[in-house]
Parts: structure tokens; sequence; C-alpha cells
């Protein structure tokens, strides 16, 4: 990885830790049990991957810092809630997430549920609260768009395709709208946000979703290889889960070495998305190579 890249992750993760922590602080519940396992879910951990996007891609729009770190808190808080639940026994049943116990398993599977449920309607709160230097009608776009990318057309949808995810006819396109759908969807939605609030131009809009969408998508396959080669110490998670479960991946139509190029390929759509915008970032080219030589 290059210096810049990790220098510029590194500094986008210990601010966007800075705000969750802030938010969490602010919006506490009366439960204690609840408020003990949010702060358990969603600090201390974590790639911070679409945070750092968000605030990557929104440099190409006039956009506020503070308030682009507070949008980019609501899709991580959105994006931990989905780990949460996919963790659940009656989904992935995976015990271990960054290093450490499920929250199922450090506290219980209906505070698990409840934490899920908590943290999907706390990101739409921090969408809906009152920004100075965002329109409103941008605003609303952002929620809309926000809301049609993680329900049942997007992220949620994602996750019942993942549910039927051992039938016999289960063909390699349907998997990549599965992965789309689960994974490249919030990913391709934290690049489109500076333009969204910006009232920037559609095309630029899409090249950024384009961006984001091959990406995820390469970053899902990624994560399908560490499943099978993985070092569990590395990736924080446990090794062979997808196997246990039964489920098919993309290692079932490709082996490894053809896996990773495909990882390349799509690395490469989406550098060739950004042109719109002039020389790619050396922020972003980093975060590509992260991807296309990822190890966690």
């Amino acid at each position: 990885m290059s210096e810049i890249f990790q220098k510029s992750l590194r500094d986008s993760s210990l601010k966007i830790e800075d705000v969750l922590s802030n938010i969490l602080e602010k919006k506490i519940s009366t439960n204690k049990n609840l408020n003990d396992a949010m702060r358990y879910s969603v600090l201390g951990g974590g790639k911070r991957i679409r945070p750092f996007l968000v605030a990557e891609c929104s440099k190409f729009f006039d956009t506020d810092e503070d308030e682009i770190m507070q949008i980019a808190a609501a899709i991580e808080l959105l994006h931990v809630y989905s780990l949460v639940h996919d963790d659940l026994p009656s989904l992935d049943n995976d015990d271990l997430r960054r290093g450490k116990p499920s929250t199922h398993k450090y506290f219980s599977e209906a505070i698990a549920i409840l934490v899920g449920d908590a943290l999907q309607a706390l990101s739409f709160e921090i969408l809906s609260e009152t920004y100075k230097k965002i329109k409103k009608i941008d605003q609303i776009n952002l929620i809309n768009s926000f809301a049609q990318y993680v329900g049942q057309y997007g992220m949620v949808g994602g996750q019942a395709i993942d549910i039927d995810i051992n039938q016999k006819d289960l063909s390699l396109n349907k998997l990549l709208e599965m992965y789309k759908l689960k994974t490249a969807n919030l990913i391709s939605f934290s690049c489109q946000v500076g333009g969204i609030v910006s009232g920037a131009e559609q095309k630029k809009i899409n090249a950024l979703k384009n961006f984001g969408n091959n990406i995820g998508i390469a970053f899902q396959i990624s994560d399908d290889i560490l499943d099978v080669i993985g070092d569990e110490k590395v990736t924080g998670k446990r090794v062979g889960s997808d196997l246990k479960n039964n489920k098919k991946t993309f290692l079932n139509f490709f082996d490894i070495d053809n896996s990773k190029r495909e990882i390349k390929k799509y690395c490469d759509l989406s550098i060739s998305s950004l042109k719109i915008f002039g020389p790619v970032p050396e922020t972003l080219l980093g975060l590509v190579n992260f991807i296309r030589e990822r190890e966690f």
C-alpha cells in the first residue's frame, strides 16, 4: 500500500471513530445494556472503507468536511447494523467479527437484533438533521437514495438472495447481482454522497456510482478468496465460514488465480470510471490497489 493511502486511511479512521463516539454519547438510550452493546458493535474496529470513500470522493465537489463526516458516520452505522444482523445464527451464524466475539455472542441474540434495529434508525436520524450548507432538496435526494440502496431494492434484497444462495441452479450472473446489492451498493452510495449533496451533474454522480460498484464487487470477490486462504489473525473473521454454511461463492465458478484476475478487471474498470474528473487522486488509487492486493 502507498504511504499516502495508508496515512489518509489512518487519519480518516481516527476522525470517524471520534465522530461515531460523539454520536453514541449524545444519542443514548435509557437502557444501559443496549447502549453498551451499540458501542461495542460500532467502536474500536473495522477498516472504515465507506467513511473513507465518502470523505475522499466528496473532495471532487464543494462540500463542508464536518457535514460530510456526519453523513459518513450515518453510513458506517448502517453498515455496522448489517454486520451485526449478518452474524446472527439465523443468517451467517458467525461468532467472530473484527477480531472479537460477534455482538450476539458477547451479549445475546436478542440484544444483537435490537442493536441492529437501533443503528439503522440512528443512521436515518443523523441524515435527517439540519445541515447548514446542504440544500433541503439535496438532503431529501440523499435520504431517498440511501433508503433505496440499503432496503429491499438494495442491501437487504442482496441478503435475501444470499439466504437462497445454496440453490443448485445459481448462475454467475445471479451471484454477481447479489454482490452488487449486498456489498457494492453501500460502497457505491458512499462514493456518490458528495455529488448528491452538492447538486452535481448526474454524469459525475454516475461516474462515482460506477466506481463504487466495481470496487464493491472486487472487494466481495477478495472476501471469498480470504474465506478460503485468509489468516484469521489478520482478517479478524473465521476462515471457512462460507464452506461451513454451504454457501456458493465466486470460487464455485473460478479458481483462485482466475478470481484474482477478475478482481484486477473490476479494479481497472473502477479507475476508468473516474476519467471525467481528470487525474485520479493518489488516495483513491491506493484504495483500489489495496483491494487488488488485499490480505485483510
